[in-house]
């Protein structure tokens, strides 16, 4: 981004550019569109008119964004309310992009003639820090953890990471390794050379005697903490919680941590299947280029979600053709005046339209003529 400090360079761009357009507004969580009346001659003072009245008592920075053939951002401070829809903002700041658009957009002008359905998507979304743990996740831990507790000497919990715990789960997390003590009165058990395994006494440093001290004066013969990792939608590895095994006697082997690891695989792919859902209504395309789409969802389901998800799948549909499976991830998205969510996405790698490539390419030139010839 090319930053624009003066004042009157700022003036320009606002007066050239998004003076009566309508453009977008942000402000912490919400999302509207609304159009700049006024900027003032050798002022960082605009008018903003908006469609509703938003709450503005709190201090957080207004951003205004558009794109044109580049992408323009400017970040605004609240002055004071002027009517119930218009207020006045301290331009702050004024941001352009150095490049244009990696590709043009074509409007679809043709009602009907580019549509998207079966989108595939997720009911809730799974984070490494969950304040509020899913039910489709809380029902699983409490479920497999039933499955773990067979022996009355040993202690088995599933969880999710939380703040302010010990660190050796923390540990854990951060590295998405597995903690295995096998014998915590053994020195031996708490170095281990499998990559796949946390090397405690590395983590540790000098405190290897008190580490050991603890564990006997609780009576702990064995202990493991292993991760359980969640693939989302763009193949990021989560760290949702873990399994948590003590034991008074029998030594935890490896062999035991090979079953709970097969177990907790099983887990994840039921919790991803449950919280998979497919909506088979269509929704149009506004625009298309070859990097992505802008699509308007009427759904309120998925005007709920959507917008809080990094991607998800759908067929793409051009009229008379048939589909394309697509995979794209939420690049923004803002609501209309009726309340409507308007979608900006991008292909991902995995979309078949890479291996399509001549096809979808002269679709594309298609929508292109009928928004000439429009």
């Amino acid at each position: 981004m090319d930053h624009i400090t003066s004042t009157e360079q700022k003036n320009h761009v606002i007066l050239k550019y998004l003076i009566n357009q309508q453009i977008l507004v942000k402000m912490s969580h919400l999302n509207q569109s609304g159009m700049i009346l006024k900027a003032a001659s050798g002022s960082d003072e605009i008018i903003l008119q908006l469609p509703e009245t938003w709450d503005f008592s709190s201090k957080e920075p207004i951003f205004l964004s558009k794109v044109l053939a580049r992408y323009i951002e400017i970040q605004c401070s609240f002055i004071s309310q002027v009517t119930d829809n218009q207020i006045r903002l301290k331009v702050e700041k004024v941001a352009i992009a150095k490049k244009d658009r990696q590709s043009p957009r074509y409007p679809v002008t043709e009602e009907g003639f580019v549509n998207i359905t079966n989108i595939v998507s997720s009911k809730t979304i799974i984070e490494a820090n969950m304040f509020n743990i899913p039910t489709l996740v809380r029902v699983n831990f409490e479920e497999y953890e039933k499955k773990l507790n067979q022996n009355p000497n040993e202690f088995v919990s599933i969880n999710t990471f939380k703040s302010g715990m010990d660190r050796i789960f923390e540990v854990v997390k951060r590295t998405q390794k597995i903690l295995l003590l096998e014998d915590c009165n053994d020195p031996k058990s708490y170095n281990n050379a499998d990559p796949n395994y946390i090397d405690y006494e590395d983590e540790i440093d000098d405190h290897l005697e008190a580490a050991i001290k603890k564990y006997r004066e609780k009576k702990i013969a064995s202990e493991l903490v292993l991760p359980i990792i969640y693939t989302n939608e763009l193949e990021e590895q989560i760290p949702i919680g873990y399994v948590w095994a003590q034991t008074k006697e029998n030594k935890i082997t490896k062999e035991y941590v090979n079953r709970v690891q097969t177990l907790m695989t099983e887990m994840v792919e039921r919790i991803k299947d449950a919280n998979l859902t497919k909506t088979e209504n269509k929704f149009p395309v506004l625009d298309i280029s070859f990097t992505g789409l802008k699509i308007k969802i009427n759904d309120q389901s998925l005007i709920d979600t959507l917008p809080k998800q990094k991607g998800f799948l759908f067929d793409l549909f051009f009229k008379m053709q048939a589909p394309f499976r697509v995979f794209v991830t939420v690049a923004w998205w803002r609501k209309d005046d009726t309340g409507n969510l308007i979608l900006g996405v991008e292909f991902s790698s995995k979309s078949r339209t890479y291996f399509e490539k001549q096809r979808f390419e002269q679709n594309i030139e298609i929508v292109k003529q009928i928004g000439s010839a429009a």
